[in-house]
Parts: C-alpha cells; structure tokens; sequence
C-alpha cells in the first residue's frame, strides 16, 4: 500500500503540474491574414472581405460581422469558403461609406473542432488608430479548458488501456488472466467516457442548432468516434463472455477499434492541418499507438505477471521488453518529428506553451526510457529471484506514463507554434497618407490613398465621386503627374491607375520616390471630358518626439525634436480658425537658430485637404507663412535644408481652436 500510495503520488503531481499550465492559444482556426488587412486604410469601400486562417474553418458554424461605430452589422449573408483558397472565408458587405469598420469574426475548426474568436479594424477612407493591448486577440474556447483537457486524458487512458490489454493477448500471452480481461473491458469504458466528453464540449463550443452541429465536421467526427467505441464494445463484450477463452481474432478485433479510434482522434486534431498532412497524421498516429503499445502494454504485464515467479513470467517479461524497445525507439523518432513540424524554431520550443509542454513530456519520456533500460538489463535477469523489483520499477513507469498521457492530452487543445496567429503578433500598420480635392469646376472629387506611404514603392488607390452626390463618377480613365516641391533639379514622372469598381483606379509603383512634399496632379477622364484635381502629399517620417507647451495669452509652441540635438519650432498665431500665420524655426544642439536657407511648407486638414504654402524667411532658420485653417487638427509638414546635415523633414500635428 506504501508503494502503490507513493505511485499515486507521482502521478498525481504529473499530471497536476500539467493541467497547472497557462491555457492559452486554445482555438487553433486562427487569422492569419485579411483583406483589408488590420489597421490599413483603402480608398474605394470593399464589396468582400477576405479572411484567411491558419486552420480550415467550418463556414456553418462560422460568423464574420462588419461593425460600424455605432454597432450597425454591413454583413451581407454568412461566410463562405473561397474556391481557390480552402483556409479562406469570404464575407459579402453593403455599401459602406466613410469610416472606421470592425471586423468581429468568430470560427470553429473543420480540423479539430475548437472554436476561435477575435476582431480586428479597417477605414474606409480614414485613418485608423489603435492603442496598445488593442490588437486582434484569439478566444479560448471551451473544448480547450480544463475539463476538456481532463475529457481528453480519459480518452487516451482508456484506449491506451484497451490496446495494452489486447496486446499482450496478441504477442505476449495467449491466454492471459482473466484481470488483464477486465482491464481491457475498463478502458472500454473509460474510452468511452472520454469520447462522450470531447464530443459534448466540442458540440457545446460549436454554438450552433442540432442540425447544423449534426451536418457540420464536428457531427461527422462524433460518428467516427461513436463507431469506433461500438465496434471496441462488442469485441470487450465477447472478451468478457464467461467461459469462454478468447482468441487471437477478437484481440485483434479490440486492438484494432483502440487504434482506429486513435486515429479518429489524430485525424480531428491539429496534425491533420497545415503543410505535410498526410506526413504529419501517419507520424502522430503511430506516435500515439506506439506509445499504447508501451504504456498500455507494461500495465497489462503487471497484471499477467501477478503470482509466484517462474520461467513462463521470465519469458514474457522478455518478449515484453523485446516489444517495449521497438515502440521506444518509435515514440523517440516520431516525437522528434512531430516536434520540429509543429514547433519550427528554438525560439519557440522554450517561448511557447505548447513548446514547454512538450519539453516536459520529453523529461518524462527520457525517465521512462532509463526505468525500462533498468528493467531490460538489470531486473529482467535476475526476475524469477526479484520479481518484486521488476514490479516496483515498472508501477513507476506506469505512473509516469499516465501523466504523460495528460500531457498529450494538454497538447491537442494547444494551438501549435506553426499553425499561431500572425496577425494577432504584427506590428500595427504604418498609417497610409490621404490626399484629397476636387477639380476647378467643383465637378468632382479625388481621394488618393497612398500605402505605406513612405519614399520608395507604394501603391496608389483613387476613389472618384461626383461632387455634389458622393456617388462613383462615370470616370474612365485617371492619371497621376508627380512633382516634388521640396527640392529642385527633379523631375517630374506619370502614373497611369488601372480602373476597378466603378470609379476606383489603382496601381502600384515608385513614383513616390523621394522624401519631401509632392505636387500630385490627378487628370480623371471620363465621357464629359478631363478634368484635373491638385492634390498635396507630404511622405511619412518616422515618428519624431515632440514637446508642446501651453501658456495662456501667447500661441502653443510645438517642439519638434531631431537627431543630433537639433530641433524645430512650430506654431500657429493666432491658433484659431480662420486667417494667420503659421511660423517655423529651426535651431541647432546648442539652441541658436540653425541657418536653413530654404524650407517648404505644406498643410492637411483632417479629410487630408492638403495646402501648398509660400513661406517667407524673417530671418535664417525662421520662416513663416499666412495661412487660412479650420477648426480641428492640422496636419503640418516642413522641409528644410541644412547645408551640413542634409535635408530635414518634420511632421507635427497641431490643434485649431473654434
């Protein structure tokens, strides 16, 4: 009793320290990546959004919502898989007018039936702004708590017991006790609890109505997981017959439900997704019956081994053993696999909780490995005069072997490092530039949305409204001319827009080439006629400190701080709407005026209306310029040269007061 208490304890603690560990990253359907993508900025309202996941979800019991600010959903219908992508679903929208939209999504796995959720923003036409902690998170769903886990170990303790039992009948003993009988027919019946749990926690996460839940991958694998616990059921049912001695058939008949219930199990997992499924269902499911075979296997000899010592015991110990190396050596291989498929990196295998879990789980599997070489090499020899060692020895594996099956059970209701969600770790997307204006004629209007935004390559997305409608003008044709006013001695370049929806024309290229302020020209063709539409862009910089101070009585003064020491001074006098002067100063590390020869000077209000300025200097390094602004916040772009440190360009956001 001392030593079956002292068993119990290591197990107890095993399988504690597994279930102490965090549960998060349950849901394994998680985003990958999105049209629009999160936190972008398009130009023309999307008619789909396009959502890819790491894992294929199932669209029935799948939902994508499109929230405007004030909750209203512009969905249009359920999801619904894409053709060419199976990991994609497609969500049609309505109209959608200027704004900031939340795309709430919520998932279920077609592979493994966990359920995911998590949202993420996009504008149409506006700026999107996130706070930090406000990006996508994924839900933890309910078939991967706690009890679910503890559902899960069931399964896998009971067809672990089931495929032992019938092993030892198959290439140990023949004839084994009646014990090792009832222990088949008990994790029968532990199996099958375990399977009645998962399946009532995956149906509960599902959130769906019966039918749909039935027609759904969830219904299909609880069939697959049903038949197999009948066909286990009526091969203990003949095992358990009294009187009756069992046979090779029915031993097999039982082995065989246990593994194809296991491969039931490995099938509606996360080896069945990703790259390499095929590689990847082979390799875990031999992993799991090897595992039963040495594990279950053991247990089932203890029971057979119960008695006096003699050279019938002698003889199956060693064909155990004999059996126990070859399925060691294939949990040692397939495990590796398995590991470097789902964890990929070094990084991961100690930064992840997946990754942690199996480093413990390969801890205790190294235990196991020296208790059977102690056993092999030095209990086994000397077993008909130390029978009691051997038992001792192998009750310890037993134990160990049970928490690591909790283990394995924690692991499935892990999200692997591979299959983790990217979008929910990807830096929030630089903000795009918006550039806006109409033609002189007032006939129609230009939104220019310019992706990343920076000097280099970007992509350029043209709305085209009419004026006085808002609605999508009949334009044909739109070309952009680029000038930059910044500098001198550049030329000018052309871009022509290939047309999309009505009145969006996009294209992607380098025109953008250079830092400073541009003069984009957009000549819109249509029917009518052409017309032309200034527009204003300042590229974006990165983000620069700034210090404001406020004194009642005089202008805020906005500092705007620069490498090397330098700085920039900006402020508006006086700092309400209407007619004034903006004024910049530059000064140097030692805060003197730096004596910047030139500066260009350009503004945006917040529907990205932007205004060339004809700054004057007063003096070196300090220029000013008459403008006229509204209430709200003012974009502000300067662009200096400094003869020794090379061109300067600050970016300020300052407040109009009504």
């Amino acid at each position: 009793m001392i030593r079956l208490g002292r068993y119990l304890a290591i197990l107890a603690l095993v399988i504690g320290g597994a279930f102490m560990l965090p549960q998060g990253a349950a849901g394994h359907a998680l985003l990958q990546s999105s049209v629009p993508a999160r936190g972008s900025t398009v130009g023309t309202a999307p008619s789909t959004i396009e959502l890819v996941f790491g894992e294929k979800a199932d669209p029935r019991l799948s939902s994508v919502k499109v929230l405007d600010a004030s909750g209203v959903d512009h969905a249009s219908g359920g999801p619904s898989p894409a053709a060419a992508n199976p990991l994609e679903l497609d969500v049609a929208v309505g109209p959608l007018a200027d704004g900031v939209y939340t795309v709430a999504w919520r998932t279920v796995s077609s592979v493994d039936g966990h359920a995911a959720a998590g949202s993420f923003a996009f504008g149409v036409g506006v700026t999107v702004t996130t706070t930090p902690g406000s990006e996508t998170t994924a839900g933890t769903s309910s078939s991967a708590s706690l009890p679910a886990d503890a559902m899960r170990w069931l399964l896998y303790l009971g067809l672990v017991s089931l495929l032992g039992a019938t092993f030892l009948g198959l290439a140990i003993d023949p004839a084994p006790r009646r014990s090792v009988i009832r222990m088949a027919g008990l994790g029968w019946l532990v199996a099958s609890a375990g399977t009645l749990g998962v399946i009532g926690f995956q149906w509960g996460d599902a959130g769906g109505d019966l039918s749909a839940v039935l027609g759904s991958s969830i219904g299909t694998s609880a069939i697959e997981r049903l038949a197999f616990v009948v066909i286990g059921g009526v091969a203990v049912g003949l095992l358990l017959l009294p009187r009756r001695q069992a046979g090779r058939r029915i031993f097999g008949l039982a082995a065989a439900a246990a593994a194809g219930a296991m491969l039931v199990d490995v099938l509606n997992g996360h080896g069945a997704a990703g790259e390499l499924p095929v590689l990847k269902v082979a390799v875990q499911w031999l992993h799991v019956v090897a595992t039963g075979f040495w594990i279950g296997g053991l247990a089932a000899l203890l029971l057979d081994l119960r008695g006096q010592p003699g050279e019938d015991k002698l003889r199956a110990a060693r064909q155990y053993s004999t059996w126990a190396g070859i399925a060691l050596a294939a949990v040692v291989v397939t495990g590796t696999t398995l590991a470097i498929l789902e964890i990929g990196s070094i990084d991961a295998l100690v930064g992840t909780d997946y990754g942690r879990v199996v480093l413990l789980k390969s801890g205790l599997l190294g235990g196991l490995a020296i208790l059977g070489a102690s056993n092999r090499y030095l209990n086994i020899p000397t077993l008909v005069a130390r029978l009691w060692r051997f038992r001792r020895f192998a009750f310890a594996e037993v134990a160990i072997g049970a928490g690591i099956l909790a283990l394995s059970g924690l692991l499935v209701n892990l999200a692997p490092p591979v299959s983790s969600s990217t979008t929910a770790k990807a830096p929030q997307a630089a903000p795009p530039i918006i550039a806006s204006g109409h033609d002189f004629g007032t006939s129609v209007k230009v939104r220019l949305v310019i992706s990343p935004g920076a000097a280099g390559f970007n992509r350029f997305d043209a709305a085209v409204t009419d004026f006085d409608t808002g609605a999508p003008a009949p334009a044909t044709a739109v070309s952009l001319r680029f000038s930059i006013t910044s500098r001198t001695g550049v030329g000018g370049s052309n871009l022509a827009l290939q047309p999309g929806a009505p009145g969006a024309f996009t294209a992607s290229s380098g025109n953008l080439s250079l830092d400073g302020i541009w003069k984009v020209t957009a000549t819109v063709t249509s029917p009518a006629g052409a017309v032309e539409v200034p527009l204003v862009v300042s590229t974006t910089v990165p983000p620069q400190p700034i210090d404001v101070n406020a004194t009642p009585g005089v202008p805020t003064i906005y500092t705007i701080h620069l490498a090397d020491g330098r700085s920039l001074q900006i402020y508006l006098d006086p700092e309400v709407a209407g007619a004034g002067e903006l004024h910049a100063t530059f000064f140097d590390a030692a805060g003197t005026e730096l004596p910047v020869p030139t500066a260009a000077m350009a503004i945006a209000g917040s529907d990205g209306a932007g205004t060339l300025l004809q700054p004057r200097q007063l003096e070196p390094g300090h220029f000013v310029a008459e403008v006229t602004v509204t209430a709200g916040p003012l974009a502000v772009d300067v662009v200096g040269s400094d003869p020794a440190a090379g061109l300067i360009h600050v970016h300020a956001t300052i407040e109009v007061q009504p």
